[in-house]
């Protein structure tokens, strides 16, 4: 059982910096109870858009924090590799650009693969060349001695 969060950190981050926006906007809205959390308000948007389980999240907002695009969640701190890596595309753009290194690497390789076999036959062909005119010479002086 393998799956991909790839989605869910994108919209992780992404609800991350709104909040954080938000915050440092000074835009907070608050009802009769305590007011909630940054995470809080993320990880029910989480569960609602996703249906993911809270250790899921949790499992993400860790990552985050692992891949230091997020600082602390409470208080939240976004790091300024976390804005510009979710302004380039985040986890689904690193993804593509994984795949496509891969591919790359693989190409090379298997151009590698091609190119050392062809300088193995020409060595092969170089070597049985200078073997056959090395009996040639042989041959030739052994005339002349005799």
């Amino acid at each position: 059982m393998n799956k991909d969060y790839t989605k869910e950190l994108d919209f992780i981050l992404y609800s991350l910096i709104s909040e954080y926006d938000n915050i440092n906007e000074g835009v907070k809205f608050y009802q009769e109870e305590a007011p909630k959390t940054t995470k809080e308000m993320v990880t029910e948007m989480v569960i609602a858009k996703y249906g993911l389980k809270e250790w899921e999240i949790n499992v993400l907002f860790h990552h985050l924090l692992i891949d230091k695009f997020i600082i602390s969640i409470e208080p939240l701190t976004i790091s300024l590799e976390g804005i510009v890596f979710e302004g380039n595309g985040g986890y689904a753009e690193k993804n593509t650009q994984e795949k496509l290194e891969s591919s790359r690497v693989k190409k090379i390789e298997s151009d590698l693969k091609k190119y050392s076999f062809g300088l193995m036959v020409f060595t092969g062909v170089v070597a049985i060349g200078t073997l056959i005119s090395a009996i040639y010479f042989i041959i030739e002086i052994w005339k002349n001695v005799l």
